[in-house]
């Protein structure tokens, strides 16, 4: 192996060692509701569509802490498999995530599995979080209520959304078996229309958003 070869190399495993990090940090801040911890992972001009919300990251973290207070006592955002593929300062990053809570109402407990898309970029020698698409494989069915853990389209329906999120979802991204799947958008892009249609449906269902 060359000088050149191991340059790369070490240059490659740090670099997805701090990708890793951004991820660890992202699961720990948003359990504990760490407001400094999630906007870390972040670039300031960040975009996260989250299937039932998008917006940029403080107006993310205003939504996801507004959520998990509101329906759960306690939750666990696990990392698993990570794919990295770094192109200079830029990186397409794959994640597959367990999410489990313990609810306030309704079901007593929910259990979903699905993966972060991230492109991240390394600025001023720090990686972070510039686009993230998040998806749902699956959802575990509910013991008390089986019937109202999928949409009628076959999706999973998880009951303490409200109307706007349900509807957001509709034309948010969903993973497929194939190469169709949005795991091989490049570059991974949101869609402004998604921004514009989130804001029409706050509007439509009055819904102020959070520290409005």
């Amino acid at each position: 192996m060359t000088l050149e070869e191991i340059e790369n190399k070490l240059t490659y495993l740090s670099d997805r060692q701090e990708i890793e990090d951004v991820i660890a940090r992202y699961t720990r801040g948003v359990d504990r509701l760490d407001r400094e911890a999630v906007m870390s992972v972040y670039h300031e001009d960040a975009c996260d569509d989250h299937s039932c919300f998008v917006g940029n990251r403080d107006e993310f973290f205003d939504y996801v802490e507004g959520m998990h207070r509101q329906h759960h006592h306690a939750t666990m955002h696990m990392a698993g498999n990570i794919t990295a593929e770094i192109d200079g300062t830029t990186a397409h990053v794959e994640t597959y995530y367990l999410f489990a809570a313990i609810n306030k109402v309704g079901p007593p407990f929910t259990f979903v599995g699905g993966r972060y898309l991230d492109r991240m970029e390394k600025r001023d020698g720090k990686w972070g979080i510039v686009q993230r698409k998040c998806l749902t494989d699956w959802a575990a069915p509910s013991i008390n209520d089986r019937a109202s853990s999928k949409t009628p389209e076959g999706r999973p329906n998880f009951l303490h959304m409200a109307a706007h999120e349900k509807e957001a979802t509709k034309n948010g991204a969903w993973p497929s078996r194939d190469r169709s799947d949005p795991s091989y958008e490049r570059p991974l892009t949101i869609d402004s229309a998604r921004f514009d249609e989130w804001r029409a449906l706050l509007e439509k269902h009055g819904v102020r958003p959070v520290n409005a």
